[in-house]
């Protein structure tokens, strides 16, 4: 025990004495929250909807004049978020090919044609045609059919046409459909949403300062009194390990406070939080032994070791979702091919426990994942490690 805690307070002083790495490490995580939010704007999104307007009015009935049109224009420009954010930025073109200009610059997202006899077709009784017979001409809907931004957008606003014209009409829908929500009782915006892969982030920098920690002694040839000082392998991680945990679990905090500082919200238990961020340290300091095991100096820890670095932050999700490629059903649970990354679970157990409330029986799955992983990175770390460089020569 007096061995562990020496060599503990040995290491807990030289990560300080690194001071650019662990400064690196620990603002990594924020930087980037502070990024994303700058680029998203921290709120909903809004959709650029350019309405090109050739209805005329027309007169009911009843004398009224009616400007559906314009009314319908109105209601694309008054749909809004819970947090009162504009859905739609909407603004009006000169002609089709002045919108599909817009469009094709990527200075809109959707293009919506109103007839010219849509007014008409409004003030007229719902069964005062013949059936069948044609009623106005249709509402275009005019975009990128490969934008994701397109296809969110026109669903909307043919959601809020259709709406319009029910109501104007007086016609019943044929299908009822009611929506429930699954959040923790409030509005997710796109930052939000990127979230717990940004706090991922924060734990996946200490990658570098673990293996610093593990490969300095092997740069600077101190391993090999280590290993005649008797100091057991399990006591020479012990004590990197529990550096890092410390490192990472501040690391995670500043991350965190970065979000809450630029208005994100958590809806779940931050203890439960924290042990998974716990969790999540620990296999990512596995995976630090397997790639402190190929390396023995610090130059090749900065230039070769980027490659697992980048690993881990491209296939956890960390930066964009990527495609979802099926490896193993358990049940009802599925594993894909990135989840044997510990860290991608990570991700979706932050996302169920800040965006969705989640209890502990909510991510189990994700919990057992990540620690078969941990153990099973560790072992073949262990090993490694030990045999490249703990062994007497």
């Amino acid at each position: 025990m007096d061995k562990l805690l020496a060599y503990l307070g040995k290491t807990f002083k030289e990560n300080l004495r690194e001071w650019k790495i662990l400064v690196l490490a620990l603002v990594f995580g924020p930087f980037f929250v502070y990024m994303m939010s700058a680029y998203f704007g921290g709120t909903s999104p809004s959709y650029n909807l350019i309405v090109l307007n050739q209805d005329r009015p027309s007169v009911a009935e009843d004398g009224r004049e009616v400007r559906a049109g314009d009314a319908l224009e109105a209601e694309w420009a008054g749909a809004e978020y819970p947090d009162g954010k504009p859905y739609f930025k909407t603004r009006r073109a000169a002609s089709v090919e002045d919108g599909k200009r817009l469009l094709k610059n990527g200075d809109a997202d959707l293009m919506v044609v109103i007839p010219e006899g849509f007014s008409a077709f409004i003030a007229e009784p719902a069964d005062g045609a013949a059936p069948g017979a044609a009623r106005t001409a249709p509402i275009r809907t005019i975009g990128d059919e490969a934008s994701a931004r397109f296809m969110v957008a026109a669903s909307y606003a043919d959601y809020l046409t259709y709406a319009f014209v029910s109501a104007a009409k007086r016609i019943e829908l044929p299908a009822a459909v009611e929506f429930e929500g699954i959040g923790a009782a409030r509005s997710l915006n796109e930052f939000d949403l990127y979230v717990p892969a940004l706090l991922v982030l924060a734990i996946i920098m200490i990658l570098f300062t673990a293996a610093a920690s593990l490969i300095k002694e092997v740069d600077k040839g101190t391993i090999t009194r280590l290993v005649m000082s008797k100091l057991s392998a399990v006591q020479f991680l012990t004590a990197v390990g529990a550096v890092q945990l410390l490192i990472g679990t501040v690391a995670l905090a500043l991350t965190y406070l970065a979000a809450g500082s630029v208005g994100y919200r958590s809806g779940g238990s931050l203890a439960l939080f924290f042990l998974v961020g716990a969790l999540s340290t620990v296999s990512v300091f596995a995976v630090s032994l397997i790639v402190a095991g190929w390396m023995r100096t610090i130059y090749e820890l900065l230039t070769v070791g980027v490659f697992p670095f980048f690993v881990l932050m491209f296939f956890s999700e960390s930066l964009f979702p990527l495609p979802k490629i099926n490896f193993l059903q358990l049940g009802s649970h599925t594993l894909y091919a990135n989840d044997i990354l510990p860290t991608a679970l990570t991700v979706k157990a932050f996302n169920k426990i800040l965006n969705f409330n989640a209890g502990l029986k909510d991510i189990t799955f994700e919990l057992a994942g990540i620690a078969v992983l941990t153990a099973l990175y560790f072992g073949v770390g262990l090993w490694f490690f030990r045999r490249r460089h703990l062994r007497p020569r």
